[in-house]
């Protein structure tokens, strides 16, 4: 297992709270097909593992908006239910990035989800991680917002 928690640990790590709990929240994640929903800039999903969440299981999603469409996938590198999900996401031609996501209780109920990306390989892993993390807030901050909208909406047998 690879130890991506310096990822996560960064300053400019993307931090959110919701009333969901953690489960509600890794329902969501768990469901690859809900990726084009809380995922900026994927436009939609063409198929997902059936075991996904599942270490080596892929999605598969078109990024961009039509006719600029880009056919591309993500694969699990890392799974801890409930805890943590680590992503590399292949953005042909601009190269790849590892998103690291985790989850964590939070006191009066809820939980945070704390989002990290990262560029891997080239030509984007060329660029500092201090500039290509700041770049990346934006976008990572508008997915952990619907992330949690969806989570929260969501029914989940912890309801019961």
């Amino acid at each position: 297992m690879t130890d991506h928690r310096s990822e996560v640990e960064s300053q400019l790590t993307v931090r959110r709270d919701t009333a969901a709990s953690r489960r509600r929240v890794w329902d969501v994640m768990a469901d690859g097909w809900t990726y084009s929903q809380w995922v900026v800039g994927n436009s939609r999903m063409r198929a997902v593992s059936p075991d996904w969440p599942a270490v080596g299981s892929t999605i598969h999603h078109s990024i961009g908006v039509w006719p600029l469409l880009l056919d591309d996938q993500t694969v699990v590198e890392e799974c801890v239910p409930q805890e943590r999900l680590v992503l590399l996401a292949k953005g042909r031609p601009i190269g790849k990035a590892r998103i690291t996501l985790c989850l964590y209780d939070i006191e009066g109920g809820g939980c945070r989800i704390e989002m990290a990306e990262v560029p891997v390989g080239a030509p984007m892993g060329w660029v500092p991680d201090r500039l290509a993390l700041a770049a990346a807030i934006p976008r990572n901050r508008e997915c952990t917002w619907r992330l949690a909208a969806l989570a929260e909406r969501r029914v989940s047998d912890d309801d019961e």
